[in-house]
């Protein structure tokens, strides 16, 4: 995992909207995002 996605994993972490998100536990375990799953981090992102 390299560090963007970790730093990434970290500020979702935080975020209290992120916190039991699908996206997230797939981010961590290291299992590759659909576009749906992109589209939904991308809005998460936004939502910061």
């Amino acid at each position: 995992m390299n560090f963007y996605e970790r730093m990434l994993i970290k500020v979702l972490e935080k975020s209290m909207s992120a916190q039991d998100s699908e996206v997230l536990k797939k981010l961590k375990s290291g299992i590759d995002l659909t576009t749906k799953d992109k589209k939904e981090l991308e809005e998460m992102i936004d939502s910061l």
